[in-house]
């Protein structure tokens, strides 16, 4: 992979995008319902996405397989459920609602979607329910890949005529903020997920692994359930914070943009959007997205909190590779920290480790981090029922 440049090459021009904002303050049905048809009213192309599509994947954040709905870890149903009304209803598309969540222990899909109340949804719409997990596999060649020139994904996916990104408004610790394409790395099913995170074990390779898994899927439609979102240790662990906000949009790169701008950030130092942008991947510059419905000012009065592994690591992020390797091992390392007093041995954390960093001690009694082989991706984190781990930067004394 190509190192990034010291002063990185301003984003090319991008085609100009739209977004549609509207203003949803709960989760009643009948506001998310309504908020969901203003934003796909103020769409034209998105309209035309789904006239054009007989069969509909809603690819909900189905992140988390032990929280309840009220954790808002992951997209709420109400908002799945409104999207798959006005699909069905107005369009006649076929439709299926499916994930496959992050953790790696077995059933956990299929916990995520009870838990998440997809199942249910998925009844009174008449739709299939599609446990990315439970699919047959397939490794698609894909050699213009930065990172993954194989990637593994269902092997069945192509029954869709379109896939609709259903995102949940969060910060991310690993890639600052996760939003409508990032959340189609749950269309890679369990383990792979793994191999992944292992081939791209630096923050600057997994972009480029996201990125290449983006270009290759490439959602049509995405839309952002930011009624309730998290700041601070998300995607799982942070604070909820209300936006009040319905947003969607035909170039989901586009509507991620907008998203970071409702939750204070620049979303050309999002290394995620920036990587699109440079890639031809969507349009991310704020100056050439035209929003429909209120700007993103108009949302939140003030920045979410950053993650705290990510604040002050944007600069770092932009150095040349082999001399921010020299400067992070000099400055500063980054691993994951258990806090024993909570941590209740469950296994989770090894069982989804990528880099087999975690290991039972029997004499300790213990899970203990090898901190030679922690790569700081965070999936420990994602899937602690009891928030007992955190990636943690430590300071060297001088």
């Amino acid at each position: 992979m190509t190192a990034e440049a010291a002063q990185p090459p301003a984003p090319r021009p991008s085609a100009r995008a739209t977004v549609a904002s509207a203003r949803c303050d709960s989760y009643d049905p009948r506001a998310v319902r309504t908020a969901v048809a203003a934003c796909v009213d103020a769409l034209p192309d998105v309209q035309d996405a789904f006239r054009n599509a007989r069969r509909v994947l809603l690819k909900p954040n189905l992140l988390t397989s032990r929280q309840p709905i009220d954790a808002h870890v992951n997209t709420h149903p109400a908002v799945v459920q409104a999207l798959g009304e006005i699909l069905r209803g107005e369009y006649g598309c076929e439709l299926a609602i499916g994930d496959s969540c992050g953790s790696l222990t077995p059933a956990a899909t299929a916990q995520a979607i009870r838990n998440s109340q997809m199942d249910r949804v998925a009844r009174g719409l008449g739709a299939d329910l599609y446990n990315v997990d439970a699919q047959p596999r397939h490794v698609v060649a894909f050699p213009q890949g930065r990172i993954c020139t194989e990637i593994t994904l269902p092997g069945n996916l192509d029954q869709f005529d379109l896939i609709v990104s259903v995102a949940k408004l969060k910060t991310h610790g690993l890639t600052y903020t996760t939003g409508a394409v990032k959340n189609i790395f749950g269309l890679v099913p369990g383990t792979a997920k793994k191999q992944v995170h292992a081939m791209a074990p630096h923050t600057a390779d997994f972009v480029q692994a996201l990125c290449d898994l983006y270009a290759l899927v490439r959602p049509g439609v995405a839309f952002m359930d930011g009624v309730i979102g998290m700041e601070g240790r998300g995607p799982a662990h942070g604070r909820l914070r209300r936006a009040d906000l319905i947003a969607a949009s035909g170039d989901p790169v586009a509507l991620d943009s907008f998203c970071a701008q409702v939750m204070g950030f620049r979303p050309l130092r999002i290394p995620l959007l920036k990587q699109c942008t440079l890639r031809g991947l969507g349009t991310a510059a704020p100056e050439a997205i035209d929003v429909r419905g209120e700007p993103a000012a108009a949302f939140v009065t003030r920045r979410f909190a950053r993650p705290p592994a990510a604040a002050g690591a944007l600069l770092l992020r932009l150095l040349p590779r082999r001399l921010l390797q020299t400067v992070v091992h000099l400055v500063t390392d980054r691993r994951a920290v258990i806090d024993h007093r909570t941590c209740i041995r469950c296994g989770e954390c090894e069982r989804n480790c990528p880099s087999r960093a975690i290991a039972f001690d029997p004499v300790a009694k213990r899970y203990l981090v090898d901190a030679r082989r922690c790569i700081a991706c965070y999936c420990c984190t994602e899937v602690c029922p009891n928030d007992a781990i955190d990636v943690r930067r430590t300071w060297p004394a001088f």
